[in-house]
């Protein structure tokens, strides 16, 4: 080792035989570094495949078109290069269409006469009638059959529309009972389109693409549907192989044309000359950069926690060799070269593994994720500077990991190597106090920090809660080491292993500390916003109760209400359906205008909370009421006979009265038409979705108009079921015009539910304690057997060796899981405090004197204790079991050395 070049070169040569030689080992620490690398390679590739660039979506957009014009406006525009982002002084106003006769000259003076100009118009949205009721598509409007249009959509059976009276519908759809030859109804205008074909939009498979010809769907002025205003016309245009150039582009802009051009995609002009109102802006959050930082950060420690004790057993087995080196004239620098040029040598081919493998797994899993998701990922690629990260943070995990090791080995007391000696173990006096002055700064940044800066705050602190962790994890190995006295033989051997070998144990734990602490955090956190969801839910009706509505915004809605009546009745035949009818209240939508066009009842002050409010005034009596509370209410069924007023969700009314009056809106304030005093009334504190239940004596005195707004289903009479609810949803489109609506629903409570993360997050900190504890069993066993052989010496049992690597895989896993759940609890914590604070001036800033607030629950801290418990206890357990089921009993003979 005269040179340096030929001291790294030897240096290298031993790491790949020591490598070779030590299988075992080197295929952990492939598996430790290599994994990570893989499964971030894969999602890398997995991502970018699944962007489409404007030049990959090109033969989407454009099929064999040379460009696509837009007329969006008929004063200068600017756009950028993808047509994406555009705008204009112009753009406020409504501009009068272009046709096609006005494009295709615009066009042919460009280009020449031989330019093609084909209309090509999509996002309009049409209702299909079907037996039942409606079902919703897209309509793209073009000729498919021209050599142009090829790649717009995919055609899955049937033939493509020739006439303007023939559709292809969604592929879907042949679950829904339409067949080739079948006949389409458009709701709109009720024309008869014969279904010729089925077809796909070839990016997104689940949306419900139709095609027909252009003007076979009206355009529509107006109504419910998203696609029912004016769309901007389009068209495809071919100009015989002359590129539509950026100059091209901006000439026709000042037409107030837009353009999408394959040859302006393809070669992009310059930054400076696509104007500045129209560049597209990729805003990134620094906070959302940081995180990921740390996240990455986390991975390359939990890495090197796990590598490392690896490389140290594999230093441990390399002591007479490296004695050997130092005994010949190599000094610290060489030993610590020849431990670093190990993890050189593994953390490389780990890291070019991995990226390899990766690869090839986003290559088969990208066909699969496309069968499952209904999502269609673009063209293959890989982003080689993506996965230069990877495999960069692979390698460096390697050397890092092996960094702690070469130190020691640098400090090995040579002698006593050659002599066959172990060193004893030390431990660095400082760590154990920084590593509490971290835990305490991070605990303190968690609380404090997180007021400031919200999660970020927190996630800071968590990552120097858990640094602080591993600083002090040789020290609490140690401290739990002086426990083993009172513990059975094998627990005792255990742990005063893991003791005496902090060097292995202490980074098993840390790393096993370092996952636990993230999920408990990350549960906490998750748990804390499931219970507010849970507490701020507000039912509409009692449980199982259903309500079908309908609001005529045009037309009458008694009618529409005796249209919503049939449909439910032949859905569901039988079920008994209570008609509801409502006085008008001052949250109406009423089209009339003038004075006395929209008059109100009001009954005091009534409630003005964040619970749903479904009617305003419902006239009934005690069979209201109980379709209303899920229950018979005498109190409430006397007051009603007795003609009084019912007000639900608000304090009992001062004197056992409330003040009726009629009104309307003048100028933007309410102006009484008649009173009449107080009447009698009685207050109820659930909240049932109705401000007032009024008796029809009171209502036919008051003199509004009743309408029947909806129908009730009690819970008593039938619990309607998902299908049922889906049927009739189906039959009410159908019978609203495009300005009403009608919809039913169904109280089922709060749905949503947790147990799905937790045990996810169960699941990922069951590997990760397997994966820690399972290593530092399998490294355990690696280095103890002259410790063992000496055992079998004194008359051990075999299954001593097995209870052994019980204990052992148990003091680790134990160790690691209760500082990880201590470490995450103040994170979890601080975490729940921003997603669970109510907002200043919220709902419940709005209530009304006599209103009951029921949303200041303040903020929610919610802990899994089950999910805490289960990773604490079940899981050590389950590395217990798994660590016995995975050594054997009895020993290869070995050769004991003297210690």
């Amino acid at each position: 080792m005269s040179g340096r070049g030929a001291g790294y070169g030897v240096a290298l040569r031993i790491a790949r035989r020591d490598a070779l030689r030590s299988k075992g080992r080197t295929i952990l620490v492939l598996c430790m570094i290599g994994l990570p690398v893989m499964a971030i390679v894969a999602l890398s590739v997995l991502f970018k495949t699944g962007e489409w660039s404007a030049r990959e979506s090109l033969p989407y957009d454009l099929g064999r078109a040379d460009a696509r014009f837009t007329g969006v406006a008929r004063s200068p525009v600017t756009q950028n290069p993808a047509d994406t982002t555009f705008g204009g002084a112009g753009m406020d106003e409504a501009p009068k269409p272009w046709s096609t006769e006005e494009m295709t000259r615009q066009v042919r003076a460009k280009y020449g006469p031989d330019a093609k100009v084909l209309p090509y118009v999509v996002g309009k949205a049409a209702g299909i009638r079907t037996e039942r009721g409606l079902l919703q598509v897209e309509v793209t409007e073009v000729d498919l059959r021209d050599p142009l249009t090829a790649g717009l959509a995919m055609l899955r059976k049937g033939r493509l529309p020739a006439t303007a009276d023939e559709v292809a519908l969604p592929s879907k759809f042949q679950e829904r009972g339409f067949r080739l030859g079948s006949t389409a109804v458009v709701e709109a205008t009720g024309a008869n389109k014969r279904v010729v074909g089925f077809v796909a939009d070839p990016l997104t498979a689940e949306r419900p693409l139709a095609v027909a010809l252009p003007g076979a769907f009206p355009e529509q002025t107006g109504g419910r549907h998203p696609g029912a205003s004016a769309t901007n016309s389009q068209w495809l245009v071919g100009t015989g192989g002359k590129p539509v150039t950026w100059a091209d582009v901006q000439a026709f802009n000042k037409l107030g044309i837009t353009v999408l051009s394959r040859a302006v995609v393809n070669d992009p002009p310059s930054a400076d000359q696509i104007p500045t109102s129209s560049r597209s802006e990729t805003a990134v959050d620094n906070a959302t950069v940081a995180i990921a930082a740390m996240i990455v950060a986390m991975v390359v420690l939990e890495v090197v926690l796990l590598a490392g004790p690896a490389f140290a057993v594999g230093v441990r087995r390399q002591r007479r060799q490296l004695a050997l080196v130092a005994a010949s004239g190599g000094d610290a620098r060489h030993l610590r070269t020849v431990v670093l040029a190990g993890g050189i040598v593994i953390g490389g081919a780990a890291a070019l593994i991995g990226a390899v493998a990766g690869i090839g797994l986003a290559a088969a899993a990208g066909p699969v994720y496309e069968a499952y998701s209904d999502t269609t990922l673009g063209p293959f690629e890989i982003p080689w500077v993506l996965i230069t990260v990877p495999m960069v943070l692979g390698a460096v995990s390697g050397l890092a990991a092996a960094y702690v090791p070469a130190r020691q080995a640098a400090r090995m007391d040579v002698v006593a190597a050659l002599g066959g000696r172990r060193d004893q173990a030390r431990s660095r006096r400082g760590w154990p106090i920084a590593g509490g002055a971290l835990i305490a700064g991070g605990i303190v940044l968690c609380l404090v920090g997180v007021r400031l800066w919200r999660e970020f705050g927190a996630a800071i602190g968590a990552v120097a809660i858990i640094i602080g962790c591993v600083m002090i994890g040789p020290w609490v190995v140690g401290v739990a080491g002086r426990t083993a006295s009172r513990l059975p033989l094998p627990m005792r051997l255990a742990v005063r292993d893991g003791a005496r070998n902090r060097g292995r144990a202490a980074p098993a734990v840390a790393a096993i500390m370092a996952a636990v602490a993230g999920i408990t955090a990350l549960a906490i956190g998750g748990a804390s916003d499931f219970a507010q969801n849970r507490d701020e839910y507000r039912a509409r009706l009692p449980m199982g109760t259903t309500i079908i509505q309908a609001n005529a915004y045009e037309g009458d809605q008694n009618a529409l209400a005796e249209r919503m009546r049939q449909a439910v009745a032949r859905e569901m035949p039988g079920v008994p359906a209570i008609p509801l009818r409502s006085l008008p209240g001052q949250d109406r939508i009423c089209m009339g205008q003038g004075p006395g066009k929209c008059p109100f009842a009001t009954f005091g002050k009534g409630y003005r909370g964040p619970e749903p409010i479904t009617i305003d005034h419902l006239v009934g009596g005690p069979r209201e009421a109980r379709f209303l509370l899920g229950r018979d209410d005498p109190a409430v069924t006397a007051a009603l006979t007795a003609g009084k007023i019912v007000l639900f969700h608000v304090k009992p009314p001062a004197g056992g009265t409330v003040p009726v009056a009629v009104k309307e809106y003048a100028e933007d304030r309410e102006k009484v038409i008649r009173s009449f005093g107080r009447l009698p009334a009685i207050a109820v504190p659930d909240a049932t979705g109705v401000r007032t239940l009024v008796p029809p004596a009171v209502a036919t005195r008051i003199g509004l108009p009743m309408e029947n707004v909806a129908l009730g289903i009690d819970r008593a009479d039938h619990r309607v079921t998902e299908d049922e609810e889906s049927r009739v949803q189906e039959r009410l489109d159908g019978i609203t015009a495009d300005l009403n609506s009608a919809s039913i629903y169904v109280e089922r409570g709060f749905t949503e539910s947790f147990s799905q993360i937790l045990l996810f997050l169960g699941l990922a900190g069951t590997l990760m304690v397997l994966g820690g504890s399972l290593i530092a069993t399998g490294l355990s066993a690696a280095d103890s057997r002259p410790d063992l052989a000496t055992l079998a010496a004194v008359g051990a049992r075999p299954r001593t060796r097995r209870l052994l690597m019980m204990g052992q895989a148990g003091f680790i896993a134990i160790l690691g899981c209760w500082l990880g759940i201590l470490a995450g609890l103040a994170p979890g914590i601080a975490v729940a405090r921003p997603l669970t604070a109510p907002t200043q001036g919220g709902a419940s800033a709005d209530f009304s004197g006599g209103s009951i607030n029921t949303t200041d629950h303040g903020t929610i801290v919610a802990i899994p204790w089950e999910l805490l418990g289960a990773i604490g206890i079940v899981v050590p357990l389950i590395a217990m079991l798994a660590a016995g089921l995975f050594t054997r009993s009895r020993l290869p003979m070995v050769r004991r050395t003297a210690a």
